[in-house]
């Protein structure tokens, strides 16, 4: 049993590594900073983040390796663009350092957000050869595998750190052991609201707290999670440790998240359209006549996976099947996230962290149906 796991998981992972393979010039080749950085400040001045009349139009991916380099050679993170705390860049500037790429990080990511979704699918299923089942769709799937494509953006280098944060979580919960989880996961929350927007890490711990509060413990466990939270907001405050070296107070630094929320507030837009996206593939674009596209990386498992999951939390609530304890904290997850994409604009780049929690929940409500019909033979 063990070869044929180790046979099947190997079989999941040759699409990704044959596209890691075909984009292996891009992703490894060495790049020389000290000659690149200069073309990159250029491209970054005459563009539509600096210029209003006529600017070039510098892709994100391309504004990120921007800014990698210049954290990299010391710029303090607020004296260029403060749209997102610093934290992404960093590690993105870290990519630079260890292998002369800022792509190449990536990659690790890549691997390391699948890995983490096998580590909560078998949480929650019990079964490593079920947990192969979302773990196989989410690695596969065309919007997964274009975080490799199109680098280095923000959303990849986050997203191990969101599932790190649910596994930690989840083992928190279900263990005696659990002050060392719970703090695992408090770290991993600080790194999730230090790459990007914290809103996101927001709603991620207020996803757990409610946990404790829909389960009614509000013991022991809960206070202790509590107490470990604020090490979040002490990772958000060390990514500014340059800004702070350079005189700026702590007051100033959360006065920054103040000023990020102000700049994100303009996509909270065109709200409960996400689920035209995620059901139909009908994209509502936010810029010029506001129309309604389509996006090549949608798939039907979607809607699929959206249906059989809230069949699956009915369930929860219902009584009717049995949910693990580890599935409860999926659910809230999903609950809560699934409430933060409906207020703002439609993008498929905001899924990844929904996807495979839906394919988990689908995965554990076909079973679950499948082993009550065996019982009621």
């Amino acid at each position: 049993m063990k070869f044929l796991f180790i046979f099947l998981f190997a079989i999941l992972l040759v699409r990704p590594i044959l596209l890691v393979n075909s984009l292996s010039g891009g992703l490894f080749s060495k790049v020389n900073y000290v000659t690149f950085y200069p073309q990159l400040k250029s491209a970054y001045y005459g563009s539509q983040y600096v210029e209003k009349k006529n600017p070039g139009i510098m892709p994100d991916q391309t504004f990120e390796s921007f800014m990698a380099a210049a954290f990299l050679y010391g710029t303090n993170p607020i004296m260029v663009t403060h749209d997102q705390p610093p934290l992404g860049r960093y590690l993105l500037s870290l990519s630079i350092i260890l292998f002369q790429n800022v792509s190449t990080i990536v990659v690790i990511f890549f691997f390391s957000s699948a890995f983490l979704i096998f580590l909560i699918a078998n949480q929650v299923l019990k079964n490593p050869f079920l947990a192969l089942i979302p773990f196989g769709i989410f690695i596969n799937e065309p919007l997964i595998l274009g975080q490799l494509t199109t680098t280095p953006l923000l959303e990849p280098v986050q997203l191990p750190f969101i599932f790190a944060a649910i596994y930690f979580f989840i083992r928190g919960v279900s263990s005696k052991n659990y002050l060392k989880w719970f703090i695992l996961c408090a770290f991993m929350i600080g790194f999730v609201i230090s790459i990007r927007f914290f809103v996101l890490g927001l709603f991620l711990a207020l996803s757990m707290i409610a946990y404790f509060i829909i389960k009614r413990k509000l013991e022991k466990k809960f206070i202790s999670f509590l107490l470990v939270l604020p090490i979040a907001v002490a990772v958000l405050l060390l990514s500014y440790t340059k800004t702070i070296q350079d005189g700026s107070s702590i007051f100033h630094i959360f006065g920054i998240q103040k000023y990020i929320y102000y700049y994100h507030k303009s996509e909270l837009i065109a709200p409960l359209t996400v689920w035209d996206l995620l059901i139909f593939n009908k994209w509502h674009t936010w810029w010029g006549n506001h129309a309604i596209s389509f996006d090549p990386s949608w798939i039907v498992f979607w809607p699929i996976a959206l249906f059989c999951s809230i069949i699956r939390i009915s369930s929860n609530f219902v009584k009717k099947i049995k949910v693990s304890e580890a599935e409860k904290v999926i659910i809230s997850w999903v609950i809560f996230y699934s409430i933060l994409l409906s207020v703002g604009e439609s993008s498929t780049r905001y899924l990844p962290p929904l996807l495979p929690f839906l394919y988990i929940l689908t995965t554990g409500l076909i079973f679950s149906l499948i082993k009550k019909a065996k019982h009621a033979r």
